[in-house]
């Protein structure tokens, strides 16, 4: 069920350059809402999709401003919450928080720096993006917060444990907001989209940066490799990311996790059919990987 729309909500989107983001943005300012959307570096290397969004909302005449963002740095938050609080008479009804990108490939692989920079932006750009805007929200006593997160969300994918290790902290920080947030008046929802192929690329995918350990691994990621490809072919329309999205901003009310897509929901169907053991056993079988894995999880 929608809410009435008697007054467009003032909605900032993080991570417009990226495709779930981008899409979210442009989605909610069709239906009449005033759109902020975030970019990092919008007037340099994403000037580009940054003017992509300025045409569309000329033409459509929708209320979007595109403004800079950059969720890895705390005064470039702090900036923007101010700048839209300004505009918009003192409100920030919604926030979209979809800012990520993915490092892959094995785990021991992975250097340090590249799992740090990668929490900086996928968690601890959240959090900063949570600790601006409650002030406003718990001020008017009304709010939203959408963390989009991913179907591998409490998933534990060989050769994407970087990635998933940041879902499952996102999901945890905004469970824990979910119950924290509540007194204020502020609702927390977490969107779980499957695998879905965007032409403006959705989260940044980054290999991980070892390469002299990456040729222990050659067989399985090939197989990985030939997996995702197949997967990829067959990957729905992310636009329907970013009507999930705006549903659930005009939701009289929202779950506390809403899975977008058929592999996103089915990943929630096993988890409630199956053991733990079962259910990542699973995981790893659809992986393509089983042949490589020569122990798999049991349940106690």
């Amino acid at each position: 069920m929608l809410r009435p729309m008697s007054t467009p909500q003032v909605v900032l989107v993080s991570g417009c350059s990226g495709g779930f983001g981008f899409r979210a943005a442009r989605e909610i300012a069709r239906r009449g809402h005033l759109v902020f959307a975030g970019f990092r570096d919008p007037a340099g290397r994403n000037a580009g999709r940054a003017q992509e969004l300025a045409s569309f909302a000329q033409k459509a005449h929708a209320h979007l401003e595109v403004i800079k963002l950059d969720v890895r740095d705390e005064q470039s938050v702090t900036d923007a919450i101010d700048y839209v609080v300004a505009r918009s008479d003192g409100r920030l009804d919604a926030l979209v928080s979809t800012a990520a990108y993915s490092v892959m490939g094995p785990l021991e692989a992975c250097r340090p720096d590249q799992l740090l920079a990668e929490l900086d932006t996928n968690v601890v750009g959240a959090l900063r993006l949570f600790r601006a805007v409650l002030p406003v929200m718990r001020a008017r006593n009304r709010g939203r917060i959408l963390q989009v997160t991913s179907g591998l969300g409490r998933v534990a994918v060989p050769f994407m444990g970087p990635y998933a290790l940041s879902a499952w902290a996102q999901e945890c920080f905004a469970e824990v907001l979910f119950y924290e947030a509540a007194a204020f008046g502020v609702e927390v929802g977490i969107l779980e989209p499957s695998a879905y192929h965007t032409d403006l690329g959705g989260p940044t995918v980054k290999a991980v940066g070892d390469a002299d350990r990456l040729p222990y691994y050659q067989d399985q990621l090939v197989a990985f490799a030939e997996k995702l490809q197949s997967t990829d072919r067959g990957a729905g329309d992310p636009e329907e990311v970013a009507v999930a999205v705006a549903d659930a901003l005009e939701a009289a009310s929202i779950p506390l996790r809403t899975p977008i897509g058929e592999s996103a929901r089915e990943l929630v169907r096993l988890r409630a059919e199956s053991t733990t053991g079962e259910f990542q056993r699973t995981i790893i079988d659809r992986t393509g990987l089983a042949p490589f894995v020569s122990r798999k999880p049991t349940d106690a």
